[in-house]
């Protein structure tokens, strides 16, 4: 087994190749885009199993303790699981493992393990066709706000002060640094004209940033990516302005849909987004230790 802090070219090529034969077999991508990020950057342990120059499974411990695996189908239930499970736990024996997708066989393998469920993110979806009716900006929220397009120079550290604000209960969104805003602002994916900030008296508020498969693209469902309102502000009605505001541009874009992931126990939020005609239709598991889920 190879671990390491800093992947070579050809070990990074080999996982992406990996990744790509999983997420077509499984139908849902074994890493989430933290884990994918940190295939190029710094910060998370790598561990990878090869049979000849070909990468058969792999995992990534990442800086915040949370791990992410994958096993090539055709090689699956020959122990590469176990090892690089047992590897990454010997490590960070408090470590939260994701199973994306909820799949019934990386479920049943983790509870196996003795690992037990700690957290359930919820994908949800709406459509955004013709006949999928929009709420409205409220018009009441509108006064004293000026909503604009987001500029880097200008807007990103008072971008990630509201994030830190907002999300300073959230163990991923939270914890965003200004290096880790401007790892997103370089991905292909990225546009400013799809990420609309909210000020009030030239202050940043809120924001909502969506996420694109490539720029400007409307062939494929667009992303919430994140919507945030500072606490000052929370109860003004201003991520209603902003929701609406991205909901409205996707669809007279000619979007298709949209998605968002949200906490299963964030009931409020869960409520919100019922409202504005989200379902759930898709589900990730992270699991522990039960002593480190105990903690």
């Amino acid at each position: 087994m190879i671990s390491t802090a800093e992947l070579s070219q050809e070990h990074r090529d080999q996982i992406l190749d990996l990744l790509g034969a999983v997420t077509a077999h499984d139908g849902v991508s074994p890493l989430d885009e933290a884990a994918s990020l940190a295939l190029d950057g710094d910060g998370a342990r790598h561990l990878l199993r090869l049979e000849g120059d070909r990468a058969v499974a792999y995992a990534g411990v990442l800086a915040d303790g949370t791990v992410q695996g994958m096993v090539r189908p055709e090689v699956r239930r020959r122990g590469h699981g176990t090892a690089l499970l047992e590897a990454a736990l010997s490590g960070r024996p408090d470590a939260g493992v994701w199973a994306h997708g909820a799949l019934e066989g990386s479920l049943a393998f983790l509870s196996a393990a003795g690992l037990v469920e700690t957290r359930r993110l919820l994908t949800l979806h709406r459509a955004l066709g013709a006949d999928a009716a929009l709420e409205p900006v409220p018009e009441s929220s509108l006064s004293g706000l000026t909503l604009g397009v987001f500029d880097p120079v200008r807007d990103a550290d008072a971008w990630v002060g509201v994030n830190s604000r907002a999300f300073a209960s959230h163990p991923e969104q939270g914890a965003l640094t200004r290096a880790d805003l401007d790892q997103r602002l370089a991905q292909p994916w990225f546009d400013a004209e799809d990420m609309v900030v909210a000020r009030r008296e030239g202050e940043l508020i809120g924001f909502v940033w969506v996420k694109r498969e490539r720029p400007g693209a409307t062939d494929a469902d667009a992303e919430i990516y994140v919507v945030a309102t500072d606490p000052a502000v929370q109860g003004h009605r201003i991520a209603a302005v902003l929701m609406a505001t991205a909901l409205c541009r996707l669809a007279e874009d000619g979007v298709p849909g949209v998605e968002l992931y949200v906490e299963a126990d964030n009931t409020a939020a869960l409520r919100l987004y019922e409202r504005w005609g989200f379902k759930v239709s898709g589900r990730d598991v992270q699991m522990r230790r039960p002593a480190a889920a105990s903690a």
